[in-house]
């Protein structure tokens, strides 16, 4: 099932770009594009499920504390950190390592980083209409 959505989502990303060159970000075509691609990835996310533990037991803290310095790292560097780059910062900052985030949310790291950037462009996309 992951890998049809991701197919459609593949898709859909190169009719995204084709619409928003030719038509403008704005248009009403481009927007119905951008919605389907959005259902399509939060469905994907949805068929993906975090290795659960307790709430508010050490590792649920330690993954969530992990997953949010990882979001802040991104917003920092303007971009993706390199798995290189988060694995001296996790090991500097007592931080999970990209093996264990990977781990536990089930997203390797590639994933990971468009789980991110989805979210800080879905926080960006609330925030202009705000």
């Amino acid at each position: 099932m992951n890998r049809d959505i991701i197919k459609k989502i593949r898709k859909l990303r190169k009719e995204l770009n084709e619409s928003f060159n030719k038509n403008g970000v704005n248009s009403s075509k481009t927007r119905k594009i951008s919605d389907k691609m959005d259902k399509l990835i939060n469905e994907y996310y949805s068929s993906i499920e975090e290795r659960r533990f307790p709430v508010s037991s050490e590792m649920d803290i330690h993954y969530r504390n992990s997953y949010n310095a990882l979001k802040a790292m991104t917003e920092q560097l303007e971009r993706f950190p390199s798995v290189s780059q988060w694995n001296k910062f996790a090991k500097e900052n007592n931080y999970l390592s990209n093996v264990s985030l990977e781990y536990i949310s089930q997203l390797n790291w590639k994933y990971l980083q468009i789980k991110v950037e989805r979210e800080k462009n879905m926080k960006n996309f609330k925030n202009f209409y705000k």
